[in-house]
């Protein structure tokens, strides 16, 4: 700290007191360029897809900010209809379901869903999802069970 004075202004100038306790409040703009860092590269990783355009979709915040509905979306493993990059690492992770429908005649109809899960890196620390699907990369992010990440790239 005595070597980067710079280092240490902006440590600083994220420290706050709240009732005694120091916090601090991290940069809002290095938080998300570690996010969709780890986005890129777990698209890269996992679907074999090299995103360096920005997304056109990104958010990350606190996942207790997210509705009940909305955070039962996002925690939701992924039904895939199109089969990603074949010989890719989330094309092999891919698991097959047989789901049994009735029609309204009532007639048994057994159909095979292809479901895409959470990766879980470690429990309670960091989970993502993968999803090449329908013209989309849409890759989510967990950390620590706080801080939740999406971001979609649009394929053309």
């Amino acid at each position: 700290m005595k070597n980067s004075p710079a280092l240490r202004l902006r440590i600083e100038s994220a420290r706050t007191e709240i009732d005694g306790n120091s916090v601090f409040m991290p940069e809002a703009k290095c938080v998300s360029n570690v996010l969709l860092k780890l986005a890129r590269g777990h698209a890269a990783f996992e679907l074999s897809q090299l995103c360096r355009d920005e997304p056109d979709h990104f958010w990350c915040g606190p996942i207790a900010s997210l509705s009940s509905k909305i955070r039962e979306d996002f925690d939701s493993a992924h039904v895939q209809q199109l089969f990603g990059e074949i010989g890719s690492r989330n094309y092999q992770r891919l698991q097959v379901a047989q789901v049994t429908l009735q029609s309204e005649a009532g007639e048994l109809h057994q159909v095979a869903v292809l479901i895409n899960d959470w990766i879980n890196v470690q429990d309670d620390r960091y989970r993502y999802l993968a999803i090449d699907d329908v013209g989309e990369l849409v890759i989510r992010i967990v950390v620590s069970e706080y801080l939740a990440c999406e971001v979609v790239w649009r394929l053309e």
